[in-house]
């Protein structure tokens, strides 16, 4: 990501909804967690509609 252009964004969680939110964070950002990414991306690439 190029330090000129990229965006640091606040993003708040609804308290109702902090462990659902938590969980997926973890699941897409979280350390030890590649292996279950890829796996994911690999199943559901496809269905993606990507914006490049």
């Amino acid at each position: 990501m190029n330090p000129d252009t990229r965006r640091l964004l606040r993003v708040g969680i609804p308290e109702h909804d902090n462990e659902t939110t938590l969980a997926a964070f973890t699941r897409l950002m979280g350390k030890g967690e590649a292996a279950a990414r890829r796996s994911r991306m690999q199943a559901e690439g496809d269905r993606v509609e990507a914006d490049i």
